[in-house]
């Protein structure tokens, strides 16, 4: 994929996070997500403080001086619980955006010639920083769904769709989640076996492509009522009956 074209994918998913941040009010960003024990309120901070990480490593790239992402998880975690705490809700809806502008301020100012510099990630791996957009589109486009407001994975471009399948694929087979699926995608018609171990039972899950992703994402099934989209041949699973994927990040 171009850097160009992860540059384009990070800029709509920003909108597409904003917009769904935008449709709270107040009191609702109180209210729970998708996430166990967190508020829309703490991934709305939690949003925010990524944006800043990924400043500081496009700082590192730019300048070479090393800016981690974060001081530590635990660090992050606590900073996170700090803001929730102390910063009023109206000003987490305004900064979101006003930092959202910093990030897409500071993406233009890396020169071409500095986007293959090593940095390090906030999960401690070693990236260029060409990863940057991508990986922040992938935040913006799954958190919004955190937000728990309704938007679901059928409203994704199909591309990020399929880049964030692709993703969690490799995620299961670069650390080695014993996982065999065969998917069936009923909107193009295409078949999916992902499999790293065969000694592992075969889960079988159709639907359209959007909606099998959110399920593999952790997010649930999103469309309630559709058994009829998640039936297939002998032994499919219904979206009611499908074990919970493991945890791809």
């Amino acid at each position: 994929m171009s850097l160009q074209k992860d540059l384009d994918f990070r800029t709509l998913a920003e909108a597409f996070y904003l917009q769904t941040l935008d449709q709270l009010s107040r009191a609702n960003l109180d209210e729970p997500s998708l996430l166990p024990d967190w508020s829309r309120k703490h991934v709305a901070v939690h949003m925010m403080h990524n944006a800043e990480g990924f400043m500081r490593l496009l700082h590192w790239a730019r300048t070479g001086e090393k800016t981690p992402m974060y001081p530590s998880r635990d660090a992050r975690d606590q900073a996170i619980e700090d803001d929730v705490k102390h910063l009023e809700n109206g000003d987490v809806i305004t900064m979101s955006h006003e930092v959202a502008d910093e990030l897409a301020h500071d993406l233009g100012l890396l020169p071409q010639d500095r986007w293959e510099t090593q940095v390090v990630s906030g999960r401690g791996a070693t990236i260029p920083a060409s990863d940057i957009p991508w990986l922040r589109a992938r935040e913006c486009f799954i958190h919004a769904l955190d937000l728990n407001i309704g938007m679901t994975a059928l409203d994704f471009p199909a591309e990020v769709t399929d880049r964030l399948l692709t993703d969690v694929t490799s995620t299961w087979e670069d650390r080695g989640e014993p996982v065999n699926y065969l998917l069936h995608f009923t909107d193009t018609g295409e078949d999916l076996h992902m499999c790293t171990s065969e000694d592992t039972q075969q889960v079988q899950v159709t639907g359209h492509k959007a909606e099998v992703l959110q399920h593999l994402l952790g997010r649930g099934w999103p469309v309630s009522g559709r058994d009829d989209n998640a039936k297939g041949g002998a032994g499919d699973s219904t979206p009611r009956d499908l074990p919970a994927p493991p945890q791809w990040l």
